[in-house]
């Protein structure tokens, strides 16, 4: 009894070295949305500035063209790295979804965050679920989406495009992130 005891103890240290493993990337991704948020408002101050300064409410012409061309230089090292950020943050969600998804026992992951719009030629989701259609496009989602306006737009169903894309609910989809939207597979395609 105590043998067994002690082999049970034995095999929950992984899961839990796991687990806390995975909380301390959920607590990085946090930080990282943060700081991209901070970024983003640093951004649109920026824009604003840059605007006031060509719309000539401030400075002399001269002061104000210098002005805004150092501004218009910040505005682009923001964008840079707020690019940057993003897509570390993309990379590090798709990395904790392949990493809870192996810690789940699946094979397959998410289909990962690419920056880019609605890939109109067909792929095929490797790691779809065997119950939808394996060919598809990617779609960037974009706010104000439904998953119902989603999957007619596109010819697809709404059940299709949950269990493609891991969502629990029509309620998790965020915006500006591409999804995976199955079609169903045709003669013609």
């Amino acid at each position: 009894m105590r043998l067994g005891f002690l082999f049970l103890l034995l095999g929950l240290l992984p899961l839990s070295a796991q687990n806390a493993q995975l909380a301390g990337m959920q607590q990085d991704l946090a930080e990282l949305r943060i700081e991209v948020e901070k970024l983003k408002l640093e951004n649109a101050d920026l824009r604003a500035s840059l605007a006031r300064a060509k719309a000539g409410l401030g400075q002399p012409a001269a002061a104000g063209d210098s002005l805004a061309k150092s501004r218009a230089e910040i505005l682009n090292e923001v964008d840079r790295r707020l690019k940057q950020q993003t897509d570390d943050v993309n990379a590090a969600l798709a990395e904790l979804t392949r990493q809870v998804n192996a810690a789940l026992g699946k094979s397959g992951a998410a289909p990962a965050a690419k920056s880019g719009k609605a890939a109109p030629e067909s792929v095929v989701e490797e790691a779809a679920p065997a119950d939808i259609p394996r060919s598809g496009i990617k779609y960037r989602v974009k706010a104000g989406d439904t998953v119902t306006k989603i999957a007619l737009r596109n010819g697809s169903k709404v059940e299709w495009i949950l269990k493609a894309n891991n969502l629990s609910s029509p309620a998790a989809l965020k915006a500006d992130v591409d999804i995976f939207v199955p079609q169903p597979e045709t003669a013609g395609r």
